[in-house]
Order: structure tokens, then C-alpha cells, then sequence
């Protein structure tokens, strides 16, 4: 199933995964959440595609809901670059993987083939075994695991055993961001989900996502966030209940 507000993206999606000679037997759509929910429960979907932001109600409550309801379904989250902090968030909501908009089709396959197989013999689709962000990946899904931990521009590179600086660049044009920004974006997505989702003390939290001076993290916060972390746990929970009481009055 995809879910996308914009007809056009629901278009492109399904082209793009028709493409890749997927073995998918029925294709399905719905613009918003509650829709997302419902076609999952009746159908029991295997797979689901699904953006963030969305009328009646986001991807991001939709998934919830239908984790719980459709336990063995997969869900990948689309996500716009103005909503990439919800990287973090979608994974800790039981996402299996997520892309970011405007997603290219090599990047859809690669996603796609984790969980669905090939039409051919060939485990990967044609041309996604060149990918050439292949250490890009790698790089991320490292910083993913260790947001907790000193990481530097240096230490990547060796990761992939790569030059510095054409890891630098490589990393911009692949993500749209530099890896210092993108490690800030990632540790404050994980200190928001910890605020949202714990009771854990600021100074707790700020170590736990690698901010090891609580002040520094409490400044950097505010200035991405436009309010302190303890504003945002405060606002967090009014936010939810608010949701919550929406969706059940629909």
C-alpha cells in the first residue's frame, strides 16, 4: 500500500515499483492515516509506503496503530527534508526502513527488495548493485548506532577507508547536509524521542545522545527546536493527549 496525500506521488511511487519487477500482486492507495489503517486492518497488508505528513492523521500515528494491529507488516516511511529529524522517531515506532523525499528510484529498490523478492534470480535489481552511496549508507546507519559516542569526520572516513574530504563531500550531495549537521539532527531526534517517550532528568538524556555538557545540549536544542528541552517534554505530552482525543472522536 502506498499513502500519500498527492495523487502525483502515489503515481510515481507505483511506476517506480513496477519497475523494478517486484513480486507484488496487489497494489493499494490511500491519502491520509485513518484510510492507511483501515485498508491495512481488511486487507492485512504485508507492506506499506507511507508519508509523514498527511491530513486526519499522520504517518507517524498511523504506523503506530498499525504495528499493533497488523503485527507482521512493514512499514518504509517517505520523508520530506524538512521532516528528516523524524528519521529517529520512525525507526522507534517499529518503521523497517525509511527514504527521503524526492526518493530516487535506485532508492526505493534497494529499500523494496528487503522484504519483497525478485521476479528473476537476481537478488539485487539492475543497476543498485553500482550504487555509488553504498558508503554513505554505511556511514549513516554507523552514526545511527552510536549517537551516544564521540564521532568525528575522521573516524567515519576510516569506516569506508576513504579520503576525508571526498567523504565530506560525498555526504552533502547524497543527504543535503554536512556530517556535523546531520549528527546534530540525529542526536537531537533521539534526545526528542527520550523527552517524549521517558522520564528520564535532562542531564540524563543529554548524555545518552551524546551531549555531554547538559548546557550546550539545553542551547543547541533551543536554537532547532525554538524551546528548551524541558518546554518540549512539557509540550510533548499536552500534544499526544490532544491527538489521541482527536482520533477518537473522528
Amino acid at each position: 500500500m502506498i499513502v500519500d496525500d498527492e495523487p502525483l506521488e502515489r503515481e510515481v511511487l507505483t511506476l517506480m515499483i513496477k519497475k523494478h519487477n517486484l513480486k507484488v500482486n496487489q497494489f493499494f492507495e490511500a491519502e491520509n492515516g485513518i484510510d492507511a489503517v483501515k485498508l491495512a486492518k481488511e486487507k492485512q497488508m504485508d507492506l506499506v509506503i507511507m508519508d509523514i505528513k498527511m491530513p486526519k492523521m499522520d504517518g507517524l500515528m498511523a504506523a503506530e496503530i498499525i504495528k499493533k494491529e497488523v503485527s507482521n507488516c512493514r512499514i518504509i516511511f517517505l520523508t520530506a527534508y524538512d521532516e528528516f529529524d523524524f528519521a529517529y522517531q520512525t525507526i522507534k515506532l517499529g518503521a523497517d526502513d525509511y527514504l527521503l523525499k524526492p526518493a530516487h528510484p535506485e532508492d526505493i529498490g534497494r529499500a523494496l527488495v528487503k522484504f519483497i523478492p525478485m521476479l528473476d534470480t537476481n537478488p539485487i535489481p539492475k543497476g543498485l548493485e553500482e550504487a555509488k552511496h553504498y558508503d554513505i549508507m554505511k556511514i549513516r546507519n554507523y552514526i545511527e548506532h552510536n549517537l551516544h559516542t564521540q564521532l568525528n569526520l575522521e573516524m567515519l572516513s576510516k569506516l569506508v577507508h576513504l579520503n576525508s574530504q571526498y567523504i565530506s563531500r560525498l555526504f552533502k550531495r547524497e543527504t543535503g547536509f554536512t556530517i556535523t549537521q546531520y549528527v546534530t539532527i540525529r542526536r537531537l531526534e533521539k534526545a526528542k524521542f527520550y523527552l517524549d517517550h521517558t522520564k528520564g532528568t535532562v542531564a540524563e538524556i543529554s548524555e545518552k545522545c551524546g551531549f555531554f555538557d547538559p548546557n550546550y545540549f539545553t542551547r543547541v536544542f533551543k536554537k532547532y527546536e525554538g524551546k528548551t528541552p524541558t518546554q518540549f517534554q512539557q509540550q510533548t505530552v499536552v500534544g499526544r493527549k490532544k491527538r489521541l482525543n482527536s482520533f477518537n472522536n473522528y
